[in-house]
């Protein structure tokens, strides 16, 4: 692995890949996708096929080909064999967007709310290593009742809220993201590269993130004042994972290691390095 300052251990909970496909395509495989947007542009739609192309090409070697039907509002995408659908329908569909939020934790969040205990008494707080990163976790089918609860919530603006993914038991953590200036610590834009590696020895799965020069000083200063709090990593406002601090980063790159596979940190790495997509998504066919 390389050097770096400070490792973030995580549990990547990438729940992320679509339902609905088979694992690998056919001799060819044929995916459409329709912006949301019926006033979309040819120039942003072609913008955006241009990002899959090269998230696809970044993800894999498997060869497909794709097509923009600019009178449709379409773009086709042609998987030849060998590729995983789940992963390369995800390349195609999800935005991209990443953020980076500090996160209040039980006793911080009651002090937001002076003391209110409603949105707690609509959650479990027993799981484990809930308390640390997360306010509390529910099961599927009671996230309607929680989130209708949530549009009543005072927080004056110092606080949005956003779920993670399901765990092995089905429960889904609830957090609290820190609004700074009403916004995220860091977003996509601030990343110069993300990269990934193998521990040859242990085997053991990492990802490097390193961020732009002007963005160096601003992680280091938000991880200092974190420290010992979890800091939530946010892909199309999921939290995908959410480490908690030990340390500060300083040098502007951090390394994330966890329970990892290979798949998991190449879609990651094919996101982060190529930029939003300029419209939304649906698969059609």
């Amino acid at each position: 692995m390389k050097t770096i300052i400070y490792i973030l251990i995580a549990v990547f909970a990438f729940g992320i890949i679509a339902s609905g496909f088979s694992n690998q395509a056919s001799a060819e495989t044929r995916i459409i996708i329709q912006s949301t947007d019926n006033k979309v542009s040819p120039s942003l739609l072609a913008e955006s096929a241009k990002i899959i192309s090269e998230r696809l090409k970044n993800f894999s070697s498997e060869k497909f080909d794709l097509a923009v039907i600019p009178e449709k509002n379409q773009i086709e995408v042609v998987f030849k064999e060998g590729w995983d659908l789940k992963t390369g329908v995800d390349l195609l569909t999800h935005q991209g967007s990443l953020s980076f939020y500090a996160t209040y934790n039980q006793a911080s969040f009651s002090e937001l709310t002076k003391g209110d205990k409603a949105l707690f008494s609509l959650l479990n707080d027993n799981g484990p290593d809930y308390s640390s990163s997360a306010i509390g976790y529910v099961k599927g089918s009671e996230i309607e009742k929680v989130n209708l609860y949530l549009k009543s919530v005072k927080v004056d603006q110092k606080c949005k809220f956003a779920w993670g993914e399901s765990s092995d038991n089905g429960d889904q953590c609830l957090y609290a993201l820190r609004l700074e200036e009403g916004g995220a610590l860091l977003t996509s834009s601030d990343i110069e590269r993300a990269t990934f590696d193998q521990d040859k020895a242990s085997g053991i799965i990492g990802l490097l993130i390193e961020f732009k020069q002007n963005a160096v000083k601003i992680w280091a200063d938000e991880t200092r004042r974190n420290i010992n709090n979890a800091i939530a990593v946010v892909l199309d406002n999921q939290v995908i994972f959410a480490p908690v601090l030990r340390n500060a980063i300083e040098g502007g790159k951090c390394e994330i290691t966890g329970n990892f596979t290979i798949t998991e940190v190449q879609y990651f790495a094919a996101l982060c390095n190529n930029g939003m997509l300029t419209t939304n998504f649906r698969v059609v066919k």
